[in-house]
């Protein structure tokens, strides 16, 4: 029941949250640059919120009532919580943002990606080398597709 409880409050939390963003995404003054104007990104982003929140809801919903309680016995399978690790990735999120402009997008970006694989991979299965590729690799593809596709100037830092 607990897990009932704690998904419906979480769903129809997150939908109120999208419903949010999705409204005050109309107050954004239109202007179009590249086809799309400021007001696009935060309402895709409540549109996704709500379509989501709303599967989640649906979803807690016919699992609780129509095919029983899935959960046999309280937390038998759940991860538990972690503190270390949400301290470390808030350090981390303080870090990138306090570094994105003067270190630049790229490297702020892999050093924060690595970080983070780092800190969720459990310690038996830490792979460095693909840790060190993807975390180069995204953060390139991703700045040369702001900068190139969307014409979006992304921090350069200490690349210039």
């Amino acid at each position: 029941m607990a897990h009932f409880k704690r998904d419906l409050f979480a769903g129809v939390f997150a939908l109120l949250f999208g419903l949010f963003i999705f409204i005050v995404s109309f107050t954004i003054g239109k202007v179009n640059l590249a086809g799309v104007g400021p007001d696009y990104l935060p309402r895709a982003v409540g549109i996704y919120i709500i379509g989501l929140s709303t599967i989640m809801l649906v979803t807690t919903v016919v699992n609780h009532f129509l095919k029983g309680s899935v959960h046999t016995g309280e937390n038998a399978s759940a991860p538990s919580f972690d503190v270390r690790t949400l301290l470390l990735t808030v350090l981390l999120l303080i870090a990138y943002v306090a570094l994105l402009v003067p270190v630049g997008f790229i490297l702020v970006s892999a050093l924060f990606l690595f970080g983070q694989m780092f800190i969720l991979a459990p310690d038996g299965q830490r792979k460095i080398p693909l840790f060190v590729i993807l975390s180069l690799v995204i953060p390139a593809i991703v700045y040369v597709l702001f900068v190139n596709v969307f014409s979006l100037m992304l921090p350069s830092g200490i690349l210039g």
